[in-house]
């Protein structure tokens, strides 16, 4: 099994949702620069020193108005990881071709940061979530169909042999015709969070690697089964390098000290930063942008299941579902086996090892020990081997 590096890149100096505080998009919040910067030098860092270590690849993502995560452009965070790692694969867990008005643009980029890294890249497109929508001013209604034309465009202008005109609902262009073209053949790697029917069945009728976040394992297991179901249906059976899961992940020298060092960070990530994005968007979805104070149980009380966790954040819980590994090595390693098994195989464990305010020098021990502890034993799980 392959292990990811993951990293939302939060902006940490959001104090606990309530209503007297701001949810996304964090309005009543300035951003401090000064506190950016350094925000992006350590995470960048982080990120590289995990490439250091020996992880199979480094993973971003894009989120829009949003403290959450400060990556509007994925595409500008992995063009700095290209110059600060060699032969690490650096993997887009999000990158979202239904917010652009030139799918093409994003072709290109891509193609541009493929050959830079000389096939390095992995293309992860999601739909995204709804907050990306009302940042944008894109009716959420219009997500999949943006979604799905903007990926087949995206393709052919990858792979197409010769130019060619484009007459879709969304996007309209003459003689397509990119340079360069990516270095892979036929183009980067793919993959596709999916969760709904609509999204299995599209990623599995064109083979497209799967994964799923912020969910239980048995959840995970069930989307794992549908997804293999409609796999059988179209003619084809789908292996463990086609399925990957995203864990919250810490690594200390006995469970007491990893709880104790990571606990109040997973807090502040879930009932924080992801309540804090749930409650903007549900006020958003109701029309209210941004939220109205006087309506904070109603939003509270309408909270997709996800936020609803988060906001009701429980370290055993979460621990208990799967969706936290927080221990020693020995623990990690023996759950990560577990949940191999509860969900019948994945390829790739993608690691979100930092989270929240998580300091610097508490990510970087948690990655050695991964590293030097974990990670030998989880390159074995599985049919997929990271060292062949």
């Amino acid at each position: 099994m392959e292990t990811f590096a993951f990293h939302l890149m939060p902006y940490q100096d959001i104090e606990e949702i309530d209503e007297e505080h701001a949810a996304w998009p964090w309005a009543e919040y300035e951003y401090d620069p000064e506190k950016g910067a350094q925000y992006y030098d350590d995470y960048l860092g982080q990120l590289e020193y995990a490439a250091d270590l020996g992880f199979d690849g480094v993973a971003v993502n894009e989120h829009h108005y949003n403290a959450y995560g400060l990556q509007p452009s994925p595409n500008i965070t992995a063009s700095n990881l290209a110059g600060r790692t060699e032969d690490t694969t650096i993997a887009f867990f999000g990158n979202l071709p239904a917010l652009r008005e030139n799918p093409i643009r994003l072709a290109e980029e891509l193609a541009m940061l493929d050959n830079i890294t000389e096939g390095r890249i992995i293309s992860g497109f999601p739909r995204g979530i709804p907050s990306e929508y009302l940042a944008y001013g894109i009716p959420m209604e219009e997500s999949r169909s943006r979604f799905e034309e903007a990926w087949d465009l995206i393709v052919k202008a990858w792979t197409a042999d010769e130019p060619f005109d484009w007459d879709g609902k969304h996007f309209q262009y003459e003689q397509v015709n990119i340079w360069p073209r990516p270095y892979q053949d036929p183009h980067p790697q793919l993959w596709m969070p999916a969760e709904s029917e609509e999204s299995l069945r599209f990623a599995a009728e064109r083979q497209i690697p799967t994964g799923l976040v912020f969910q239980p394992i048995e959840t995970i297991a069930e989307k794992f089964d549908e997804y293999r179901q409609y796999a059988d249906e179209y003619d084809w059976t789908p292996g463990d390098e086609h399925f990957s899961t995203m864990r919250a992940i810490y690594v200390a020298e006995s469970m007491e000290k990893a709880r104790e060092e990571a606990e109040q960070h997973l807090r502040k990530f879930y009932k924080t930063l992801t309540a804090g994005v749930h409650i903007g968007v549900t006020a958003g979805m109701m029309g209210d942008q941004p939220w109205a104070p006087d309506k904070w149980d109603t939003y509270v009380d309408e909270l997709h299941p996800h936020g609803e966790l988060a906001y009701n954040y429980d370290f055993e819980k979460f621990q208990d579902y799967g969706e936290t590994i927080v221990g020693t090595p020995e623990y990690v390693v023996e759950e990560l086996k577990r949940q191999y098994d509860v969900v019948d195989g994945f390829g790739r464990i993608v690691g979100q090892f930092h989270f929240g305010d998580l300091p610097d020098w508490k990510m970087r021990k948690s990655l050695k020990l991964y590293a030097e502890e974990v990670k030998p034993e989880v390159d074995e799980i599985g049919d997929v081997n990271p060292n062949e």
